[in-house]
């Protein structure tokens, strides 16, 4: 009995286990059903959603704070244009320092694409696949999407606009600037940076700032060329120390003293205004004189300063051997303009208002105070030629020619030059018209007789000994250098070119007296000096190469009288004569030498008379 108790216990609680589950799996289906009709809706409403919004925006959708939800294309452009014109018209402020310019972003070239801003709206939730645009399409109705308006910029209004604000805005560097006005003031013009407003960088700054809708000014971009001269402060402070008083020159030699002035106006036109830069680099204006204009005035300067120096001249006389000096020495003054510019090219940096002037002085070669030194003891060399029967004019001309040499010293290892202290055969000089030797025949020229002067002193240097440096023959025999002497010894000149000279190729003084007699028709030249000892041995003339001059010449002269005849040149054959000179000093040859000379035949020339008695 008990076990059928306990089988009957556990039946009964199976039985309440099936019971309880009953409704368990009613719950279940209707779970199942209510989730299966709610999908359901779920569906049916995307696909109506889908339907309705399927030429529509979807909602949420926003551009420039207009919600275009639910708008169709048309709708949607209409909206956005309308929007559009409020859009383009918020302000953009450009700057510059104190300075600014306010325009709309249209004015700055700004366009809104309505088509594409609204074609990018309508994507929004399409486009992709479906989850995708689910996922898009439920952000947008739940949180809201944004669409930034399609901005197009074009660059030519802002370009224009840029130009005309850079108009007021640029301006070119500027260096600093001194000005000397003609009332000599001085004024400083500083210096000035240049600005260049950059059109391009400042267009895509505007640009920038128009496309994001941003309020904050744009900052103009200009771009600032520094100036190369900054400085003119220092050339300004110079300028009116340089200006506030007269420039002094002066020159000293010995008691001679000079002195000139510049005033401020002269001294304002002989300084320019330049531009350096300092050592630190940095560029400013700065004076420097006109060396153009101060060579100009420095070589004025020295048409009063420079002399020659002058030698010396004595006279010895004969029977008291007393010494006379004839000329003074000076000596000479050269002002030396390149050293004189070099120190006026110095003075910005070294100011003063006195100049020292540099001049180089040179002294005599013959100084009268070392007369009595010079050892002028003896007659070392003398030689006479003779000129009687010339014209009074050649004999004048011969006394000129003479003088000039009277008093001569000639110091040890100088060469004397015959030309050099002739000078100049002019009238001018004291030179009258004589017969000279022209061409091929006698002619009056001014001068005729001054190579009978050359010719002596050139005999007298020859048989003095001394060093020939330059000896030129005639090209015709003249008769009167054969006067107690064979040819081959006589010197002509024609200054400047053709000159005779001669070294005093001793350790003394050479001093030259001339002597002419117009009487006995003779002139002669001294040295005299201390005897060195010197031989001179002479060898010829030896004549060879005789050419017979040719038949006499007949000219008419109508200036004399008719059956009057004239001789005017005589003939003399034309002939190379050579001259050999030794010359010893003890048993030492100083010198040997070969003087030749060639001279052409020379007819005899005859006038003819063809006027009337």
């Amino acid at each position: 009995m008990e076990r059928l108790d306990l089988n009957i216990s556990q039946t009964t609680q199976v039985v309440r286990t099936r019971s309880i589950g009953v409704p368990i799996v009613r719950a279940g289906i209707v779970f199942i059903f209510f989730a299966g009709s709610l999908l359901v809706a779920l569906l049916l409403s995307l696909v109506v959603y889908q339907l309705v919004f399927l030429n529509r925006v979807y909602i949420g959708v926003h551009t420039m704070g207009v919600d275009l939800g639910g708008m169709t294309r048309e709708q949607a452009e209409v909206a956005v244009a309308v929007r559009a014109d409020d859009y383009l018209a918020f302000p953009v402020t450009l700057r510059y320092g104190d300075e600014s310019w306010t325009l709309t972003a249209r004015q700055a070239g700004a366009t809104l694409d309505v088509a594409e801003t609204v074609d990018q709206a309508f994507a929004v939730g399409r486009y992709r696949h479906l989850l995708g645009n689910l996922g898009a399409q439920w952000q947008a109705a739940w949180q809201g999407v944004q669409i930034e308006p399609v901005i197009h910029y074009d660059t030519g209004p802002a370009n224009m606009l840029l130009v005309q604000i850079a108009q007021s805005v640029n301006r070119p560097a500027r260096d600093a600037q001194l000005l000397i006005r003609a009332d000599l003031t001085v004024e400083v013009v500083p210096a000035q940076v240049g600005l260049t407003v950059d059109v391009d960088a400042t267009r895509e700054a505007l640009h920038r700032q128009a496309l994001s809708g941003g309020t904050a000014p744009v900052e103009l971009v200009v771009r600032e060329t520094p100036p190369a001269i900054i400085d003119a402060e220092e050339a300004r402070q110079l300028a009116e120390a340089f200006l506030s008083g007269p420039f002094t020159l002066s020159f000293h030699a010995g008691d001679d003293v000079r002195e000139w002035k510049l005033t401020p106006a002269q001294l304002a036109d002989m300084v320019l205004v330049t531009e350096e830069v300092r050592p630190d680099g940095v560029g400013r204006v700065w004076l420097a004189p006109d060396l153009d204009k101060w060579s100009a005035y420095l070589n004025e300067l020295a048409a009063q300063i420079d002399r020659p120096p002058r030698d010396a001249r004595f006279e010895i006389d004969p029977s008291t051997g007393r010494l006379t000096v004839l000329q003074p020495s000076q000596s000479g003054w050269t002002l030396d303009i390149p050293q004189a510019l070099a120190m006026i090219a110095a003075l910005p940096s070294q100011p003063t208002n006195h100049l020292e002037l540099p001049v180089v002085v040179t002294p005599p070669a013959v100084p009268m105070e070392e007369a009595y030194n010079m050892g002028f003891t003896d007659v070392v060399a003398e030689a006479t030629t003779y000129f009687k029967g010339s014209s009074e004019a050649r004999v004048r001309n011969i006394r000129v020619a003479a003088s000039k040499f009277h008093g001569v010293v000639v110091p040890p290892g100088a060469v004397f030059s015959f030309n050099h202290y002739l000078g100049p055969v002019t009238a001018e000089a004291g030179f009258e018209e004589s017969l000279i030797i022209w061409g091929d025949r006698t002619a009056v020229g001014i001068g005729g007789g001054v190579c009978q002067v050359s010719t002596t002193a050139f005999r007298a240097a020859f048989f003095g000994g001394f060093e020939i440096v330059e000896r030129w023959a005639h090209g015709y025999r003249v008769s009167w250098y054969e006067t107690n002497s064979g040819p081959g010894l006589d010197a002509t000149i024609y200054t400047p070119d053709v000159d005779f000279k001669f070294r005093n190729d001793t350790d003394t003084y050479l001093l030259i007296q001339t002597d002419t007699d117009p009487v006995a028709g003779t002139l002669t030249f001294r040295f005299y000096g201390t005897p060195t000892g010197r031989v001179v041995t002479m060898e010829g003339p030896f004549e060879e190469n005789v050419v017979p001059h040719g038949p006499a010449v007949y000219q008419e002269d109508p200036t004399l009288p008719k059956g009057t005849t004239k001789q005017i040149d005589w003939a003399k054959d034309g002939v190379d004569v050579t001259v050999h000179r030794t010359v010893t000093e003890g048993d030492v040859v100083i010198h040997r030498d070969t003087f030749f000379s060639r001279y052409k035949p020379w007819r005899a020339v005859y006038l003819v008379g063809t006027g009337s008695k």
